[in-house]
């Protein structure tokens, strides 16, 4: 039998024997859309929990260490961080396809701002790590916003420095402030940090006038040693001025005298002492006063001068979804902030105080001023904190700690594009004495399995008993249409035809109930999508839908809902091929 010939066979006896097959098609319908609409939902809550929550294809790597509990502290035993070496024997193991190191800041930091957003400046205490900018090159770079390293060496080789002395003098994507790597002391504010102006000088005291009240010192004459006539002292002469030669300046003439043995500083030529009136010397034995001399205070230190202004790039900040997540569940209602728009966010600018901090113990006595402008949001950055580009945070550590600290990755984040390889390399990863770092994803995993399995088998349950109630249809539909088929096993049908036609129907009938029974699936999944919008609150990682309808999953359903029937005619289109055509025409 040809067939088109079967194919319009096949649809007439279906719309004759409609009613029949419309209620054996039910079950169908219903074990149908039970199987596509939960196996949906669980690939939907699978995308959302595992590429977003838990992402598997991103493995953390972390040290292995021994932590003991001592009372209320956790003292951990061994290396808690990885240097380059390990890194590189990571990146050797197969099925990895690259490794981005992790680093956690070390020092207290303090973020500033917000004006624009919450209509005052909020401080606030923050976490932050570090990691490569090739991980988020594909994520970030887009819009006109970079995740990148600015400040790297090689980078501000390239670019001159362009002097400034206002934000308005550099764009948008830049502002004007001290030049890389320059620090200020301590102040918590970018105002508080300059340079003190230098104080005035304060005038010096007038020497004390010398009171009569002083006791004084008389110094007596010099005495002619035995045998020696004593000289006796010629009268002093009034000083005359030396004549100053041509061009110079006229300066006074200082009177020169003999050293007195034994005579103290203000006793020696040029020092004042009382005269006798028209002689310009004092007699012998006249007393002489000394006058006290001020002590000359110590020179003030210079205050630092401010360090010139260059045009800088802002540091680019990214976060997680899940700091987005929180601040519009709960932190906002708390605070009567606005609800954030994740992409109108993008460019917002703060400044980033490292070296201070809350905790007074943590403060430094210098600190790093500098700019930060939030770029994006990603799953890659810490959960609760933000995340910079590794060459930030490791100058900053190395700034407030030693050079050593450039090298000691708290983390590394490994990439493997095969989801079958995972297991392989955290094997390998063991083999080096490191470990995965448990994110709940193995658990989740098997929770959405053991969901999805338990529904798939309801749902085989279903059909397969539908299955049952289409065999009973086909076995009665067979019994009415015996003289039927005995004619056309009469005039030249074959056994293979007469199968054929009844198997024909069983799979049409399939196939229209296994997609009326996906769109009930997807018309429940829209209806249960609008009900979530519209009446259930916020909540971290809430999805637009929670179901995902993958060609595969429609294309099994359909398989699904033909096999089954086809399985349920199987038996009476076997027992109507085997039908004689002269018993059944003759009525025996």
């Amino acid at each position: 039998m040809r067939s088109n010939r079967l194919f319009m066979m096949v649809l007439a006896n279906l719309r004759r024997s409609r009613n029949h097959f419309l209620l054996a098609s039910i079950g169908i319908v219903v074990g149908i859309a039970t199987f596509a609409f939960f196996l949906s939902l669980g690939l939907g809550v699978r995308q959302v929990v595992l590429g977003k929550i838990f992402p598997l294809d991103k493995l953390e790597v972390i040290p292995k260490s021994l932590e003991v509990d001592v009372g209320p502290i956790r003292m951990g035993m061994g290396r808690d961080v990885l240097d380059d070496e390990m890194v590189a024997k990571i990146k050797a193991l197969p099925g990895v396809k690259a490794v981005y190191p992790k680093m956690k800041l070390t020092v207290g930091s303090i973020a500033y701002g917000g004006e624009a957003l919450f209509g005052t400046d909020l401080r606030s205490e923050i976490v932050a790590d570090g990691i490569d900018p090739d991980l988020m090159t594909e994520e970030i770079d887009r819009d006109g916003y970079e995740f990148a390293d600015f400040d790297a060496p090689e980078r501000l080789a390239e670019e001159p420095l362009v002097p400034c002395t206002k934000d308005e003098e550099c764009g948008k994507k830049m502002y004007c402030g001290p030049p890389a790597g320059s620090t200020v002391e301590r102040g918590g504010t970018k105002a508080k940090a300059k340079p003190k102006p230098r104080p005035k000088p304060k005038p010096r005291p007038k020497p004390k006038t010398i009171d009569a009240k002083i006791p004084t010192r008389t110094l007596a004459p010099p005495t002619a040693p035995p045998g020696t006539q004593a000289t006796p002292p010629k009268p002093a002469t009034s000083p005359s001025p030396a004549t100053p030669k041509p061009g110079a300046s006229p300066r006074p003439a200082t009177a020169s005298a003999p050293a007195i043995p034994g005579a103290s500083a203000s006793a020696q030529p040029g020092s004042p002492s009382p005269t006798t009136p028209g002689t310009g010397a004092a007699p012998p034995g006249t007393p002489r006063t000394v006058p006290r001399t001020p002590t000359p205070k110590a020179a003030e230190p210079e205050p630092e001068p401010e360090p010139a202004k260059v045009c800088r790039h802002f540091v680019p900040v990214i976060v997680s979804n899940h700091v987005v997540e929180l601040y519009n569940g709960t932190l906002r209602r708390a605070h009567n902030f606005p609800q954030l728009n994740p992409d109108a966010v993008r460019g917002f600018t703060f400044d980033l105080i490292v070296g201070e901090s809350m905790v007074l113990a943590s403060n430094k006595d210098r600190v790093v001023h500098d700019r930060g402008m939030f770029v994006g949001f990603s799953d890659k950055a810490i959960p609760l904190g933000i995340t910079l580009p590794l060459g930030y945070v490791q100058r900053y550590n190395v700034e407030f700690g030693n050079a050593e600290d450039a090298q000691r990755y708290h983390s590394v984040i490994v990439e493997v594009p095969v989801k079958d390889d995972v297991a392989m390399v955290a094997k390998g990863v063991e083999d080096l004495e490191l470990q995965v770092k448990d994110s709940g994803a193995e658990q989740a995993a098997l929770l959405i399995a053991v969901f999805m399995m338990v529904f798939g088998l309801v749902s085989a349950v279903i059909v397969g008993i539908a299955a049952v109630n289409i065999m009973h249809v086909f076995f009665m539909l067979v019994y009415e249409r015996q003289r039927e088929i005995g004619v056309m096993r009469a005039v030249g049908a074959t056994r293979g035809d007469i199968g054929r036609i009844i198997l024909g129907e069983a799979a049409s009938l399939g196939m229209m109930a296994g997609t009326a029974g996906l769109l009930l699936a997807v018309t429940a999944a829209s209806i249960f999508d609008q009900v979530s919008a519209r009446y259930v609150p916020d909540f971290p990682y809430k999805p637009t839908t929670y179901f995902d309808f993958p060609w595969w999953l429609i294309v099994a359903s359909l398989a699904f809902s033909v096999s089954f029937c086809v399985l349920g005619a199987l038996l009476p289109a076997r027992r109507a091929a085997r039908m004689e055509p002269a018993r059944v025409l003759s009525g025996n």
